[in-house]
């Protein structure tokens, strides 16, 4: 199947994209887009649960908290594998797996993944929809995005505690949704930030702890000790980028920082990060310019330069291209 005749165009109210039990779909055909989507197969009595629980974690959370640390492969349960399987329980395809959800479930489908709702009679699947950009422009989360792939289905039975947590944070993010309060958006995303912050930190201390061979992860699978140790070469990356983006910054200059060939780091830094190295380049010269937009009485083409770029005209082009006006624009009408 083609993915340019399947490709789904998400209009968004707010942020965050909510879709309730009333409104999922009982089936849909294969499609995929360029959000990330959640759903959530929720308890009977967890429908208008959620409100005002605290569900932050500690930093130093994940170690012995009983949360299933097993992601050798993929964490989600196909169907073929689940035991017990109930009638009702909703059906989805994600590439060429299929996931049965059970009540506390949560489903995580990425960006350009190939999907289908293949059954949904249950009336408790709940499902949210939001722009990876969300968080993966924020340089604390992109190096996990690569980390963060790797989970599909979160199964309340075999990870209980993250599956909670998480859940935690959806409720919440639900319950604001549905006040349309005056800052509901805003709480929305905050909430979204807290989940994958939890997301994160589990696997700091689960996956990328039992892989550091300070822990004897190397007798584990060499395959996750070089997993951890690109994690650290490519979060050291996105830190000297973001550090010296105002200079004229090289892909193999890069590279030579992390202790690549230029042609691995390139295939590498994407696969973490989500962005190839030019546009996480130029997202960090556009967050700079932002900032001396509004801190600076300094004209547009001087803050163009200071910013790293070397042409007003690509400047100006480019930041329309990412934030949808002119840097006049933005000052003009943003920041007055």
């Amino acid at each position: 199947m083609q993915k340019r005749n399947t490709h789904e165009t998400i209009s968004y109210n707010g942020a965050v994209n909510v879709i309730d039990a009333e409104d999922f779909p009982r089936s849909f055909p294969r499609h995929w887009h360029n959000h990330v989507e959640i759903a959530v197969m929720q308890e009977e009595t967890e429908r208008s649960a959620g409100a005002g629980i605290d569900v932050s974690m500690d930093a130093s959370a994940g170690a012995g908290t009983g949360m299933s640390t097993d992601v050798s492969a993929d964490t989600g349960m196909s169907v073929d594998g689940h035991a017990g399987a109930a009638e009702n329980q909703p059906i989805l395809r994600i590439n060429q797996d299929v996931y049965r959800l059970s009540p506390g479930d949560i489903l995580f489908i990425w960006p350009g993944e190939m999907h289908e709702i293949v059954e949904n009679t249950s009336g408790r699947l709940t499902g949210l929809q939001f722009s990876v950009t969300l968080f993966n422009e924020l340089p604390d989360f992109t190096p996990f995005f690569h980390f963060f792939r790797t989970f599909h289905q979160i199964s309340c039975s075999e990870q209980p505690e993250l599956a909670r947590r998480i859940m935690n944070h959806i409720r919440r993010m639900l319950s604001v949704q549905e006040k349309r309060d005056t800052f509901s958006g805003v709480e929305a995303v905050i909430c979204l930030y807290k989940m994958f912050m939890d997301f994160g930190i589990y696997i700091k201390n689960t996956v990328l702890a039992e892989a550091s061979p300070g822990n004897g992860g190397a007798g584990k699978g060499s395959e996750r000790v070089s997993a951890a140790r690109t994690f650290e070469k490519i979060s050291d990356a996105c830190s000297y980028i973001i550090d010296n983006c105002e200079r004229e910054l090289t892909l193999e200059s890069a590279a030579a920082h992390a202790g690549f060939s230029a042609c691995y780091f390139s295939r590498i830094f994407k696969q973490f990060t989500n962005y190839n190295f030019v546009e996480y380049l130029t997202l960090q010269r556009i967050k700079r310019a932002q900032l001396l937009l509004a801190d600076s009485e300094k004209s547009v083409t001087e803050i163009s330069y200071q910013a790293g770029f070397r042409s007003i005209s690509t400047f100006n082009r480019v930041f329309r291209q990412y934030r949808g006006c002119s840097p006049s624009e933005y000052r003009k009408y943003y920041l007055r």
